[in-house]
Formats: structure tokens, sequence, C-alpha cells
């Protein structure tokens, strides 16, 4: 037996790797249900209470669709960093939401959501992302998903605030043309934002279509966006029915993620893509999408990550050339180092756990660290949550732990 860990052991340590897989993760935030701090009054369990302009009303007789907070509905999906606030969005898919947009600090394990910068305007946000000139943009779906009863509040909104200040410096609305049906709100689940902090006004924001198949391009200079069309948009019917928690997964997610490589010589950058819903990997250099004209021509297909790798969000690395996908078939975070061919044999496991990472909803590069916010969404939705257990984690990563004993290319010092 003594034998047998001493080489287990070996095997585990061997090439530089100094870390059991499941060690590489560095455990943020975990929370059993969200709580709530609105100026410093704590909502942490269902009540009867129904928000009005000056405060709020208790009553015994209200109806879900009238009730200011019902805890077990809200569930995080998007995260982001910026300095000591990190941001944890709860779309608006059931009653009782009291925010959508939120931050907490790191005061403790499971801290109570605040507002940002207050609980008003906003209807519905998925993933916010911090740009290079200091400023967090959203995209409002102007949507509550409540089954049954869905409810376009107001039109869908690209959302711009001034992190340094914490106010909201710029609001567009979505053209008509941009949106194909009433589905399309529900489907505008991330945004990536193309500027240089040299030249913060012309920034671009790339902002995917789920569930109509498309994306749709915003110009800051120009006020202006365009929607833009391709077959390699949509999901794959072959890679419906995957397993997550041991509930099928058959949601028809088409293109699901955009990242951005560092800029050309020329301040363009390649825009790698996928749907949630296959193995494929695309990509289009960014001045075609800037273009306002169709892509056709210019779309590549990249390769294929093999079976099992169904992946919602992915960033990239800079220094490293490497892109990490939260593989939601396999609980797992994947890499791929952009300079190999993408290819089963190149795509690493970089980490992998069954209980802590089930269901990555969104993944983030930050410096050196990878950030992700894990939800069991199909739990949520398939089953129900068990109230006395973490169902919600914030997880940091390190990348150089990441990649150590993976296939992403270059030895690691």
């Amino acid at each position: 037996m003594i034998k047998i860990n001493v080489l287990i052991l070996f095997s585990l340590f061997h090439n530089g790797v100094k870390s059991l897989p499941n060690e590489k993760i560095s455990e943020v935030f975990a929370w059993k249900q969200i709580s709530y701090d609105f100026d410093g009054v704590l909502y942490y369990q269902n009540s009867d209470v129904k928000k009005i302009p000056n405060g709020v009303h208790f009553d015994q007789d209200l109806t879900d669709s009238e009730k200011f907070f019902i805890q077990y509905n809200n569930v995080p999906v998007g995260v982001e960093v910026y300095g000591s606030k990190v941001f944890v969005t709860v779309p608006r898919r059931r009653h009782g939401i009291p925010s959508t947009l939120n931050y907490v600090e790191r005061t403790s394990k499971s801290p109570a959501l605040k507002p940002y910068p207050n609980s008003e305007g906003l209807v519905s946000v998925y993933r916010p992302r911090v740009d290079a000139c200091d400023r967090l943009w959203v995209v409002d779906t102007g949507l509550l998903e409540v089954p049954g009863n869905r409810t376009q509040v107001q039109k869908p909104a690209i959302v711009i605030f001034d992190l340094e200040t914490d106010k909201q410096i710029f609001r567009y609305e979505l053209k008509d043309t941009d949106l194909v049906n009433e589905r399309t709100p529900g489907g505008l689940t991330s945004i990536t934002i193309d500027v240089t902090k040299n030249n913060c006004d012309d920034a671009y924001a790339y902002i995917n279509d789920l569930a109509t198949v498309g994306m749709i391009v915003f110009s800051l200079k120009s006020k202006n966006s365009w929607r833009l069309s391709h077959p390699s948009f949509a999901y794959d019917e072959t890679y419906l029915n995957f397993t997550v928690a041991g509930y099928t997964i058959n949601w028809r997610d088409s293109l699901f993620s955009i990242a951005l490589s560092e800029p050309d010589d020329e301040g363009h950058r390649t825009a790698y893509y996928h749907p949630l819903v296959s193995p494929l990997e695309f990509s289009v250099n960014t001045k075609y999408l800037k273009s306002g004209k169709p892509i056709d021509r210019y779309v590549k297909l990249v390769g294929t990550k093999g079976p099992n790798t169904q992946s919602g969000s992915h960033a990239y690395h800079e220094g490293l050339k490497t892109m990490f996908y939260a593989n939601v078939a396999r609980d797992a975070i994947l890499c791929w180092q952009v300079e190999n061919k993408m290819a089963p044999e190149h795509i690493g496991i970089a980490v992998q756990d069954h209980k802590r990472l089930v269901y990555i909803s969104d993944l983030k590069v930050i410096g050196d660290d990878v950030w992700v916010l894990v939800n069991k969404m199909p739990v949520f939705v398939f089953s129900a949550f068990s109230v006395n257990d973490y169902n919600f984690f914030i997880h940091k990563l390190n990348v150089f732990d990441l990649l150590r004993d993976t296939p992403c290319g270059k030895p690691l010092i």
C-alpha cells in the first residue's frame, strides 16, 4: 500500500505539477441561497413584502408576481471583477428578484448582494463585462422571462457605467432591425467589448443571440448597431441531449460566447466564437464585424474540441495565447493554445470537479486568473435545489496551475 501511494504521489507531482486537480480551485464565495442588502436592510428569507416608491409594503395576501423577494427564485448567472468589487447578476427569469445587477466584496463566504449602482432602471442582465477604460457594460434584455408569463417591459438596451464614479453614463436601445422576433431579447446573454485604453471612444460591442441565431454589433463612436447572420452561429442537432448533474440538456442554445485575441498590426482582433450546442469553434477578423457587411466569405472553421465539449463562456489569456472554456458537459474547464491546430489531442481538461464545477455559467480571464460562476442551473430547471447545501459558487483559478500537465502549448515555467 505504501509503494502504491508513493507512485500515485509521484505521478501527480512530476513535471512541475504541485497540486491535486481539485486543489486548483480556490473558492471565493459560496451561497446556499442568495440574500440582498439594500442600504443596510437585509433580505434573507421569503417575506410578503411589496416594493413601493417610498419603500416596502407588508401584505400577507400578495401573489408571487407582486412580491419583492422570493429567495429560492434568485439564481446568479454572470460574474465580473473590478478592484475590490465582484459583480454578480441575477436575470429576472422568475418572480421575486429585487435586483438584477449587483456586487459583493470579499467580507465573508456568503455575502449579501448589493444593488449596483441601485436597483432602478434595469430589468434583466446576464453577463456583464468590464472594458480597458474602466467601464462596465451590460445588455439589459428588458424581458421578464417568467415561464408562461413572459413580459417585454422595455426594449433591449446596452447600458454603460463609469466604474470610477459608479454612475450610468450611456444607454442605447437596440434597433428593431437588430431583433428577429419576441424571442430575441431572451437570447442576448453576453457582451464582448473591443476597445483599447488609448482610444476609449472607438469601442465596439459584440452581443450574442442564442435564441434567434445571430450577432449584434454596436459602435460607440457612431452610436449605431447592426445584426449579422451566419450558419456557424447555429446549434448542432447532433450535440443535443448531453448530461449535467444527471439531467439531460436539450436546450437549443446557438451562438453563446465571443472571445477576442490581442490586436494585430492594424488594430483588429480575431473573434473566436461557438454555439453552446456544438463541439466546433469558429473565427472571424473583427474588421469584418465592424464593416456592417455580410461576413460569409470571412468566417473560418477553427476546428473541433471533440466529444462532450459543449461549452458556454470562454475567454482568452493574451500572454499565454490560450483559450479557456466553461465545459458544461463535463463539469470542467478546457484549455486550448491557439497557436496549435484545434483538434481533440490539443484540448486539455485543465480542471474537472463534479461537485464544485456543476454548470459553469460564466467564465472570465482577469490577469493571470480564471474566474468562474457556478450555479447548477439544470438542477433548478429540472428538479429542485437543496437549500441546506451550497448551490452557487464563485471560484478563482490560477492560469499556470490550470495549464500544468495539459497539452495546451508551450512548457510553463
